[in-house]
Formats: structure tokens, sequence, C-alpha cells
């Protein structure tokens, strides 16, 4: 009873819905996959997911997210800090990347490996309009520049998402309606 008590609770609390969330471990790569629905219109999604001056409100883990100089092509660049535990081996993590943005249905960040506590890293949101809202479909793939222990990491991290996910969904979904609101006014 107190287990349908707490799934009413947060089906009333956060209508952004997280309807996909796998993470895998191969050959020293992590790869992420959700799809999540998010209760607002596409456009003011995408702004809120490539607002890096304020990504970091969208997880606790994210210490520090911001905008770096142009590169040279003119390309945007991010940095981000995010601090991540697994069991009693903690993390933090530096990522400098390039963005690439499709407006209102795209974003691919690479990252910089020689600048960043990472080997290799690309993350992809796609986004595409449902009649409920945003369907946002995720992809990150990473390879640390350090060790991660195999079955307890993936098992770990998927647990840590899992946990994650659905605030961070809320928390887009929030940033997404403020971004509505603002453009209408």
């Amino acid at each position: 009873m107190a287990v349908a008590l707490l799934v009413g609770f947060q089906a009333v609390s956060f209508a952004a819905d997280i309807q996909l969330l796998e993470v895998e471990r191969e050959d020293g790569r992590v790869r992420i996959d959700s799809h999540m629905l998010i209760v607002a219109p596409r456009a003011a999604v995408f702004d809120a997911l490539a607002d890096y001056e304020r990504f970091s409100e969208l997880s606790d883990r994210y210490l520090e997210s911001e905008f770096m100089p142009l590169d040279f092509d003119g390309t945007p660049r991010i940095y981000t800090k995010v601090e991540g535990c697994v069991l009693f081996f903690c993390r933090t993590i530096k990522r400098f990347a390039r963005l690439e943005l499709t407006p209102h249905s795209q974003i691919v960040a690479l990252v910089d490996a020689q600048l960043s506590d990472l080997d290799f890293g690309f993350e992809r949101w796609e986004l595409s309009e449902t009649p409920e809202g945003t369907l946002v479909k995720y992809r990150h793939e990473l390879e640390p520049s350090f060790w991660v222990p195999p079955v307890i990491g993936v098992w770990a991290i998927e647990r840590i998402l899992k946990n994650d996910a659905l605030t961070a969904a809320s928390r887009i979904e929030r940033m997404a309606k403020n971004q509505n609101e603002d453009i209408q006014e």
C-alpha cells in the first residue's frame, strides 16, 4: 500500500515521464540511452537544454556548467564539472566539449579529450513533438580517462541515473515552461 501511495504521489508531482533508461558497458565505454517525455513545447525544451549557463540546475551532480569562448571556427564550446560516486569510489569529472545545435531538434556535445577527464565523450539530445509535449531521446557515450569498477560501475551508474532521471526531467520541464512563459510575454 505504501508503494501505491508513493507512485501516486510521484505521478501527481511530476508530469515528466521516463520511458526508457538503459546503461551498458563495452570495451571501456559506457553508453546511456534514455527516452523522456517532457510536458512542454519542443522549442522551450531545446532552449532549456541548450542553456549551459543554467545546465547545472538540471542535476545536483553538476557542480558547474558554462559556455566557453567559441572554437576557432565559431562553434560553441561548453564546460561542465560533474561529481559522481560509485559506492566508495568518488570522482569529479571535468568536461570541455564542442556543441553542435540544430535548433529545436538536436543538441550534440563532442568532448575535447585533451582538456577533459574523458578519453571519449559523445552526447546527443534528439527532440520531437508529441501530442503530450516533447519526446527527448538521449544518448551519452563516454570513456573515462580513469579506472571505473567494471561490473559495479555500470550497476551503480544505472542506479544513480534512475534516482536522478525523473528529477532532471521535471527540472527540464520547469525550465522549459519558464522559457516558454518568457517568450510569450
